[in-house]
């Protein structure tokens, strides 16, 4: 086997990419800004006390300024540096996952990898917390379906048509 593809990833397979740890990392703050949000507008607006409203008020401002703070680090988390977008080769042959580009290059033996997880955009291929990405897109359905078959082969994937459900119990009605 071997599968061998030229591909430039743009920022939107990134995002795509660290999304969910990048809303993790935002997550408390949005919470504490949210909550401070509501407990300031209930504490501006149902007391007559002037404090009441100047400590609601700072509260809401408070939150706001949480907010921003949370999108600009969300932001951060999901954007790469401009040499990521490079166009990158990959190369997967019966022995080892490789890509590089003029500047960098990595190779994982089959033996390394822990496990693989696919995604709608690429397939993830994990050892430890170290991952290897693979793009799904310029990847023709034929040779997919080759890689899919040789990580069977090597016990790292199990299609969904080979799990199979038990049927329940015949009754007879009774």
């Amino acid at each position: 086997m071997r599968i061998e593809f030229t591909h430039s990833r743009g920022q939107e397979y990134f995002r795509a990419q660290l999304r969910a740890d990048a809303w993790r990392g935002v997550g408390p703050t949005l919470m504490l800004a949210a909550m401070l949000a509501v407990g300031g507008a209930f504490t501006a607006l149902s007391d007559a006390d002037p404090q009441a409203t100047v400590f609601g008020v700072a509260a809401l401002v408070v939150a706001i300024l949480l907010t921003l703070r949370a999108r600009q680090r969300f932001v951060g988390a999901v954007t790469v540096p401009a040499l990521w977008h490079r166009p990158r080769t990959w190369s997967i042959t019966e022995d080892a996952l490789e890509s590089h580009t003029d500047l960098s290059s990595q190779r994982w033996t089959w033996a390394a990898v822990q496990r693989v997880e696919q995604r709608p955009e690429a397939y993830l291929f994990w050892q430890g917390p170290v991952m290897f990405d693979l793009p799904r897109a310029p990847l023709s359905t034929a040779q997919e379906s080759e890689l899919q078959a040789h990580l069977v082969t090597l016990g790292l994937w199990r299609p969904i048509a080979a799990v199979t459900r038990t049927a329940p119990p015949a009754t007879d009605g009774a």
